[in-house]
């Protein structure tokens, strides 16, 4: 009889490898994660791009119903959705690749921070360090302190800021001037 045995892909491979799923460019990115926010039934969202001296660092953040500490580790969860599962008639994702994808095709390290009824919570992928799985899971202090680090006003009700770094994408290798990043 053959034997079954655990066959896991490789973190960093498979990491690196969903930054070119779904061929983005920085409008269809925006796109993908303008629709989380219109599933999480946000009544807005805002975009801030920072130059920051040519270290690039990106904010989407709504007003949507946010996630609790659980349901963010399971969208920050790689493949978290089944195509076959029934989905509500508003959920635009398909396969729980979306906000990961979208995110790591313009840069390396994604930080979500979510302000649920049950308060906050916050995690992070940084692919230069993602081996053996490592996501950071920041609690409620933490999250707040993160948004604060990143001048993003923080959440008076719900919603969710996701939070992009190392925006190697939006550079040309790895180095953008002032007038080139605005006009992206």
């Amino acid at each position: 009889m053959a034997q079954k045995i655990s066959n896991p892909p490789d973190a960093r491979a498979l990491m690196h490898g969903a930054r070119s799923i779904g061929n983005y460019d920085l409008a269809a990115a925006f796109a993908d994660l303008i629709d989380n926010s219109i599933t999480a039934e946000a009544s807005g969202i805002s975009i801030i791009c920072r130059y920051m001296d040519g270290e690039p660092v990106v904010t989407i953040k709504d007003t949507g119903i946010g996630m609790s500490k659980q349901e963010l580790i399971a969208a920050m969860r790689p493949a978290s959705g089944d195509p076959e599962d029934e989905r509500d008639i508003n959920d635009l994702g398909r396969f729980g690749w979306g906000m990961k994808s979208a995110s790591f095709s313009q840069a390396k390290a994604l930080t979500v921070i979510s302000k649920h009824s049950s308060g906050y919570s916050g995690a992070k992928w940084d692919l230069d360090n993602v081996d053996e799985w490592s996501m950071e899971v920041f609690d409620s202090i933490e999250s707040r302190d993160i948004l604060e680090a990143f001048e993003v006003e923080i959440l008076s009700e719900t919603g969710t800021v996701i939070i992009w770094e190392k925006c190697d994408r939006l550079t040309d290798g790895g180095e953008i001037q002032s007038a080139s990043f605005n006009s992206i």
